[in-house]
């Protein structure tokens, strides 16, 4: 055969297993399993009354046989037509348990709790078998596995992770209908209120919080990410922060979890808002969101572990966010000084040096219109252009997008339908080279995004490539002989750069950490960026990695020195081993030096589309040991605070229009909880 029978299956389809049509079929359990040319084919049959297997590939009067001598086939005629049960019900027998009156979540489909809830299970009948055909009982044993004793908490609960998963209100379970349903399942089970999946999600966040936290303890820095959120379809005076702590785990995996989720009033409310928002503890405006960041760091314990602080321009731009600067310097949260603390969300930027540049957009959008308006007043152009979008990869933009990311699509539009129908006479030769391009433009600035962004967070060795990509497109379409089109690129291209001065040393740091491509690669860059000022960019990163090392020792060298300078060692004040705690630094340093030039002068590791950062660091931890930790460090810093969607909308993040009107506390736990399981 071409397997064995005791990797051979039963075939469900909507939980009835499929038997040829055959009526000698009804006695058997047809096993399934993939043959020798890859097609699945019926390899064994079960008999369902003695669980005895036969080969399928034998004639069907052979099974007829033994069916007519089978000695257990007498026993179960009297018991339900199998083929109208799950397969996991064959031979039971249904018996009634008591579940614990002390759970918190048993209650009648009315809210009141009750003393005693009896729920059936399903458990198989005891079978008098040969041991010897112990083996051909591994299908039973499996079907047997489907079958569990029907657990009331355990269905709620799994309810209440389906809710919070798919932001429905939390009275859904409330509903008349949705208990209708869950009755029609299992009449044993009692739907709960709203209240109690508050209750259970408020249990399931601290659970999960310890579990996030555990991890944390376990990472040596970590980086930090914050935006801000606001009420679906609303314009409150009442703003959400999200704060996302970002770290590579202990197997080396890159996590990007919400930590923080806090509201504050950025003006004065209203009656309607203020009813609106009546449950939510909301802070002043003159507050705004750095005391929720302080809280939090303080929460996570994350005094000695940050790294860096990403935010939106709403927050940077605040006059606050210098007085939060100085107080993680006064705790000591910052071990490299300034040079990782104010990063600039790059989705942020980059969609503010595009909106701000609206001539540009407006002569595009223009040239859009007509050759539109052109070609859909007839049936031939609006099936030509079907054709066209239809070919194309990309994916037709959501209403609520940016405008410049929807001129981006129709200018796509527009230059495929060129490609595709190049006889017809679209634009002239001047709007020709405006659309290609702007188009130029507008696709560096959304692949970046969509990279950068993405709903899988990336490793920070990629930022500097996308942004350097940005960088020489706009420089090309500034050289261009069309003197208009260039002044407005100018425009941007002088935006660009400002936000490159201020980030290349955070972009370059993570390059370097690539084996890929490492120092070499950066001065080439910077040598490209800078001319003849590139060795002074140059030697910044190299003092970057300099103090990273010298403040790793920092925290524990502090705490050892403030714990009780009177104690004496040895008839000497501690104060006195001073010197042996500089040699230890000095030796540390050397030894950070001859690792860091070890690596640098190793050869590059050759480029693949494959290639895993991390995975490389975590083979290679041995033999760069501070290097590995770095690493670890550095890569997990994020570029943005949001992911693609909510950088690429109007509106931005929201929160869950059936959730803002809950206890603000009820909210956290609820956007903690689905990004925690998701």
């Amino acid at each position: 055969m071409a397997c064995k029978w005791d990797k051979c299956k039963p075939l469900f389809v909507n939980g009835v297993i499929q038997r040829p049509s055959s009526e000698v079929w009804k006695n058997f359990i047809p096993l399934y399993a993939d043959g020798a040319d890859g097609r699945t084919k019926i390899m064994a049959a079960e008999c369902v009354n003695c669980h005895v297997r036969f080969n399928a590939h034998r004639k069907l009067s052979y099974l007829k046989r033994h069916i007519r001598t089978c000695s257990a086939r007498g026993r179960s005629r009297t018991r339900i037509n199998q083929d109208e049960l799950s397969p996991v019900l064959i031979n039971v027998e249904v018996q009634f348990s008591e579940y614990g009156s002390n759970s918190k979540f048993l209650k009648c489909s009315s809210g009141d709790r009750t003393p005693m809830d009896r729920c059936v299970s399903a458990s198989p009948a005891q079978k008098r078998m040969d041991p010897k055909k112990d083996r051909n009982t591994s299908s039973a044993q499996t079907l047997h596995s489907m079958s569990r004793k029907f657990d009331q908490e355990a269905s709620f609960q799994e309810l209440s992770k389906m809710i919070i998963l798919h932001g429905h209100p939390l009275s859904i379970v409330e509903h008349e209908e949705m208990r209708s349903f869950a009755k029609s399942l299992n009449p044993e089970f009692n739907m709960a209120s709203s209240i109690d999946v508050e209750e259970y999600s408020a249990i399931l966040f601290q659970k999960l919080k310890a579990d996030l936290h555990q991890k944390i303890t376990q990472s040596h820095r970590v980086s930090l990410s914050a935006s801000l959120c606001t009420p679906h379809g609303s314009e409150s005076s009442v703003k959400y922060l999200c704060l996302s702590v970002h770290f590579v785990d202990s197997d080396w995996k890159l996590q990007r979890r919400i930590i923080k989720f806090g509201a504050f009033r950025t003006s004065t409310t209203n009656l309607d808002q203020m009813i609106h928002f009546k449950e939510a503890p909301v802070l002043d405006s003159e507050s705004g969101p750095f005391d929720l960041i302080s809280e939090a760091i303080r929460d996570w314990n994350l005094d000695q572990k940050l790294l860096s602080l990403t935010s939106v321009g709403d927050i940077r731009s605040n006059e606050r966010f210098s007085k939060l600067k100085d107080f993680l310097n006064q705790r000591r949260c910052l071990p490299i000084g300034v040079k990782l603390y104010n990063i600039a969300c790059v989705d942020d930027v980059l969609n503010s040096i595009v909106s701000e540049e609206q001539p540009l957009l407006h002569v595009v959008s223009d040239i859009l219109e007509k050759f539109i308006q052109a070609h859909m007043s007839s049936s031939p152009s609006q099936q030509q252009l079907m054709e066209v979008m239809t070919s194309m990869t990309l994916k037709c933009p959501h209403e609520d997008v940016k405008r410049w990311h929807k001129i981006y699509f129709g200018l796509e539009v527009l230059v495929h339908f060129k490609k595709a129908f190049p006889s017809e006479e679209l634009l002239s030769a001047k709007d020709t080279k405006t659309v290609e391009s702007v188009c130029n433009i507008l696709r560096a600035f959304c692949h970046a995004v969509e990279v950068l962004s993405g709903p899988v967070c990336p490793t920070a060795n990629i930022y500097f490539n996308e942004l350097w990509i940005i960088r020489t497109t706009l420089e090309e379409e500034a050289s261009t002989g069309h003197t208009e089109l260039a002044s407005m690129v100018w425009k941007m291209q002088e935006a660009f750069d400002e936000y490159w001065q201020n980030s290349y040393v955070w972009l370059s740091a993570p390059a370097v950490l690539d084996p890929r491509f490492k120092l070499a690669f950066i001065e080439f860059r910077l040598k490209q960026a800078f001319g003849t000022d590139a060795a002074k960019h140059v030697s910044i990163i190299r003092e970057l990695f300099l103090e990273y090392c010298t403040a790793v020792d920092e925290p524990s060298a502090v705490h050892s020195n403030c714990d009780s300078c009177d104690v004496q060692v040895g008839g000497f004040y501690k104060d006195s081993l001073k010197v042996w705690d500089d040699y230890v630094s000095a030796q540390r340093r050397g030894q950070v030096f001859t690792e860091l030039n070890n690596y640098l002068e190793d050869g590059v590791v050759p480029r693949k589309d494959d290639f895993d950062i991390l995975n490389w660091w975590m083979s290679n931890s041995t033999k760069y040991p501070i290097l590995s930790i770095m690493a670890r460090d550095i890569l997990a810093i994020p570029a943005s605070a949001v992911h693609c969607e909510a950088a690429l909308s109007n509106e931005g993040p929201v929160i869950h229009k059936q959730w803002s009107t809950l206890n603000i506390n009820t909210i956290e736990a609820l956007v903690c909880i689905r990004d925690w399981i998701k």
